[in-house]
């Protein structure tokens, strides 16, 4: 499946909360939307459309608000997880399907599990990579980060700020990506995102350097794709992402008791740095998703789940979704 082409001859805008969202659209019969995190682009699933489309499913598959060919609102308060399933409610709409299954992996993930609480009578399943369902925390951002990390640098604490992190990573947006995408895939060295460093310093410095040439689940040339994208649109959109955690929370409140009714499947890597910051996450979600009919973890694979084992992750959501009845 050449992505170049889909682009050129696949890709619809439809009308979301705050702007166009770009997608891909190919394929014949249920509706599914594969949502990517961050800082991808909706290319993260270039593995998964093939497969699913060969399969017969239609496979929508947006760069999410902020990223790639999509609006990108400056106002940060713009994108919580309320305003992005809203943009995916728009897409099926926009495509006349009642019906369609949330398929979400990273910041991505959220958003999944918050269109199946959101939409309940439009999303049949939620499938997850990396991030499990969660209830809302009981506590404010600022109190989390300073219990969990205290006095020492963590990534979301300081994101929080507008300017250092864009600054930082606009500096040299291929580097910048390559470091990321090395330091949280299953090749680099174990909570290597997460280690101890002086809580000033930035988000790049400390972080073991990839080796010269091509990642090992990415090749130079799917690296410019990404790069081509952040050098155009910048961080800053991406980052808005990260500045809601209150406001989220207060949001799915308003859903009750937060549990997932509809079919719902997880699958991650054994070092998916997820499973590191939030202890228990996976054992949590089995409280509160009520039919969860998968649950894998894939042994030495990393957070790019979808990108390092491909044939894998393309075969989990494959299977899950014949359990369903769409």
């Amino acid at each position: 499946m050449n992505w170049q082409e889909l682009e050129a001859t696949n890709t619809r805008y439809f009308e979301g909360a705050a702007g166009p969202i770009a997608a891909i659209v190919a394929g014949d019969g249920p509706l599914v939307i594969l949502m990517h995190g961050w800082p991808e682009l909706g290319f993260s699933y270039r593995h998964q459309v093939g497969p699913l489309i060969d399969a017969g499913y239609t496979v929508a598959v947006p760069d999410m608000r902020g990223y790639g060919r999509s609006v990108k609102p400056d106002d940060p308060a713009l994108y919580t997880m309320d305003h992005h399933a809203d943009d995916m409610a728009a897409i099926a709409r926009g495509l006349g399907r009642e019906r369609w299954v949330s398929v979400g992996h990273d910041w991505g993930s959220p958003v999944a599990w918050r269109c199946g609480l959101r939409f309940p009578d439009e999303v049949a399943a939620v499938f997850s990579y990396s991030v499990p369902h969660r209830l809302a925390a009981d506590i404010g951002a600022h109190e989390w980060f300073d219990t969990a990390y205290p006095n020492r640098f963590y990534y979301m604490r300081y994101f929080e700020p507008v300017g250092p992190a864009e600054a930082e990573l606009e500096a040299d947006p291929r580097d910048s990506l390559k470091r990321i995408y090395f330091a949280l895939s299953g090749d680099a060295p174990l909570f290597e995102w997460t280690k101890e460093r002086p809580m000033d310093d930035r988000l790049l410095p400390g972080m073991t350097p990839p080796a010269p040439g091509p990642l090992s689940f990415m090749s130079d040339a799917e690296l410019d794709v990404y790069t081509a994208a952040f050098a155009a649109g910048g961080f800053h959109g991406p980052l808005n992402w990260y500045r809601n955690w209150d406001e989220n929370e207060r949001q799915v409140r308003a859903y009750g008791d937060q549990h997932i009714r509809q079919p719902a499947g997880f699958f991650c890597g054994d070092r998916e740095i997820v499973l590191a910051m939030f202890p228990g996450c996976v054992e949590h979600q089995r409280e509160v998703c009520d039919d969860l009919r998968m649950e894998r973890i894939v042994p030495g694979a990393g957070h790019w789940i979808q990108q390092e084992r491909p044939a894998e992750a393309s075969a989990a959501l494959l299977e899950f979704l014949t359990t369903l009845k769409l």
